[in-house]
This record gives C-alpha cells, sequence and structure tokens, in this order.
C-alpha cells in the first residue's frame, strides 16, 4: 500500500461506522425499554429488525477489518480493545449478572486485530475473492447457529445449551466478515470503490464513527440508567 493511501482519510468509513454505532445504540435502548416493560416485545423482536441488526452489525465489523489495513500496529490496537473488553466483562458480572458479557463485540474485535496481525503476512499472499469471506460467513453463521454439547468453545462460536452472554459476537463466523472488511480497505486504498463511497460525507456520523470505542464503552450505563429514569416517571 503507498504512503499517500495510507495517509488518506477515507470519510465513508466513518460515516457507514458512525451510522452503524448509532443504530446499535437505538437497538440497546430499545432492548432495555423492552425488558422493562415499556416496550411491547414484538416491536424490538420481529423479522425486520432481526435481520437489520445483523446488516449492521455485519457493517461495522466489516469496517473494523477495512480499519485494521491502515492501522500502524494492530497488536496494540487488539490488546487496548480487548482490555476494554476486559472491563465491561467485570462490569456486567458485578452489575447485571444476567447480562454478563462473555464475549461481545470488543472482546471479538480485540482478538480480530490480533489474528489479523498473526495472519497479514499469509493473507497478502493468497490472493481470495472476497465473495468467499462472506459465504464462509453465512455457512458458519447457519452451521453454528443450533446449540451444541461441547464446553469451552463459545468464544469460537460453540454453544452449549446452556450458554449466554449480554452481548455475542464469537469468532466464527464473524471473523469471515472481519476479513471481507480487510479486502474492502485494500480495495479502497486501490480506488477500487464506487465513486459515491469517495465522495461520501456526514459531519455528524463522520464525528461519531471517529469516537465508536467510547460510545460503546458510555451508552449501555447510560441507555440503563435513562430507562430506569423513565421506570420511576411512568411508575
Amino acid at each position: 500500500m503507498s504512503d499517500p493511501a495510507a495517509r488518506r482519510r477515507y470519510y465513508g468509513f466513518d460515516v457507514l461506522r458512525g451510522l452503524s454505532i448509532f443504530l446499535m445504540v437505538a437497538y440497546h435502548f430499545g432492548f432495555d425499554l423492552v425488558s422493562y416493560g415499556l416496550l411491547p416485545r414484538q416491536v424490538l423482536f420481529n423479522p425486520l429488525l432481526n435481520g437489520l441488526q445483523v446488516f449492521f452489525a455485519s457493517v461495522f465489523v466489516a469496517i473494523s477489518g477495512a480499519s485494521s489495513t491502515f492501522s500502524h500496529n494492530n497488536v496494540r490496537r487488539g490488546i487496548k480493545l480487548l482490555l476494554c473488553a476486559l472491563v465491561v466483562s467485570l462490569a456486567t458480572y458485578v452489575a447485571m449478572p444476567s447480562e454478563f458479557i462473555r464475549f461481545g463485540i470488543l472482546h471479538f474485535l480485540g482478538c480480530a486485530a490480533l489474528l489479523y496481525a498473526l495472519l497479514r503476512p499469509l493473507l497478502e499472499k493468497v490472493p481470495l475473492h472476497p465473495l468467499a469471506f462472506l459465504l464462509l460467513f453465512f455457512l458458519f453463521r447457519w452451521l453454528l447457529s443450533p446449540t451444541y454439547d461441547i464446553p469451552h468453545l463459545w468464544w469460537l462460536g460453540i454453544r452449549q445449551p446452556s450458554f449466554s452472554s449480554g452481548d455475542y459476537f464469537p469468532l466464527l463466523p464473524w471473523f469471515f466478515m472481519y476479513l471481507f472488511g480487510v479486502w474492502l480497505g485494500r480495495a479502497a486504498a486501490a480506488e477500487k470503490l464506487p465513486a459515491w463511497f469517495y465522495r461520501l460525507r456526514c459531519p455528524f456520523l463522520e464525528k461519531v464513527g471517529s469516537h465508536t470505542l467510547w460510545i460503546y464503552l458510555l451508552h449501555q450505563p447510560l441507555c440503563l440508567g435513562l430507562t430506569l429514569l423513565l421506570v420511576r416517571l411512568l411508575g
């Protein structure tokens, strides 16, 4: 990758990441409202929103993969994300044991960054079509949708019937979506994406998209606090 490409800011990624995290926050707030009976369950849990949740989560993961192609140090990036993930796990374990997050989005992104740093030399030598990553994502999503009586592999995507996590993004199938994002990042640097992507701008979403880690860490206690306030006000 050339130095000019490495220094260039691709605002389209910030816009899409900002939109994804904004909708993620809205979904989590809706989940809190449903959990405390302030919204009917069918408002949040329906085929349309279930599909949109997977779509925007996929966009977020793919853009994280794209960002890794421009990162100067994915090992440091991965460790930072895992430390934040540890804070989230400890906080949910103490404050909300029923929503204990064992392997959420931050756990996944931290592991994915480290795994990509390890595999990067190999991935740069082996040309794979981006559709292969998407096909593998959907294949493993289907294969791992049932539960299996195999212990200790929930981080990989193999869950026992008793497994639960307030947020769950295992390595399989999500690492394939991350690798699809790696391809997106390289395609962006090579000027191979559609022209509209390079013109895409939205200052608000760009700002949101450039602070996703802090937004993710802070939005959950804020959403829960606002929900509890509404419960108190509405009786």
